[in-house]
């Protein structure tokens, strides 16, 4: 299995150097680059929906970038865990599911913790809203807990699909939390600022 893997892993560093192993990276890559590129277009549907929120609370929009850029951090650091753990042993099922529970319940619980200290910084150090303020408060642990979930689960169905985690994983577990995360965010904002008001 180890013997395999590193065979996959030298292809998709490029095996050797120069215009081949450039054009072999290119011909290995580009069509899910193309895939996950399309994926990221549903941002956009997303903030298309929530248009008239957005509308409504223009601050919403200022943290956007906070937010993905939050579920893709916490989400990478599961990514990378796991994939190191991976190239160890191949897992049981068992472990895998353990692994990514342990995973999930610490994003949340550090996003619980982060979100704890960015809410009332928002608020008393930024002048930002208390509404907004709550509303980041209460969406980075969800979006933590979703982060990590997805961060440790890819890289175990994507090597038992028999795919190279080290090309797909990160760009898809960026595309899934970016497109997600921000519905989970912008959907905590319609809970608390139009059916709480």
């Amino acid at each position: 299995v180890l013997r395999r893997r590193g065979r996959r892993g030298r292809a998709s560093s490029g095996g050797g150097g120069g215009v081949a192993g450039a054009l072999r990276l290119v011909c290995e890559r580009t069509g899910w680059l193309a895939f996950f590129l399309c994926g990221l277009l549903l941002c956009e549907r997303v903030m298309h929906s929530f248009g008239a929120l957005l509308e409504r609370e223009i601050e919403l929009a200022f943290f956007v970038p906070l937010i993905i850029g939050h579920g893709g951090n916490s989400g990478g650091q599961a990514v990378s865990t796991v994939i190191r753990s991976i190239g160890r042993r191949s897992p049981s099922a068992s472990e895998a599911i353990s692994t990514v529970a342990t995973e999930a319940l610490a994003g949340a619980l550090q996003s619980l913790l982060l979100g704890c200290l960015v809410g009332p910084a928002l608020h008393f150090f930024l002048d930002t809203s208390r509404a907004v303020s709550t509303v980041m408060a209460t969406t980075l642990p969800l979006l933590g807990l979703f982060s990590n979930c997805t961060g440790a689960m890819l890289p175990f169905l994507v090597t038992w699909a028999g795919l190279d985690p080290a090309v797909i994983v990160g760009p898809l577990m960026t595309t899934l939390v970016d497109t997600l995360g921000l519905m989970i965010y912008l959907s905590v904002a319609t809970a608390t600022l139009v059916h709480g008001s």
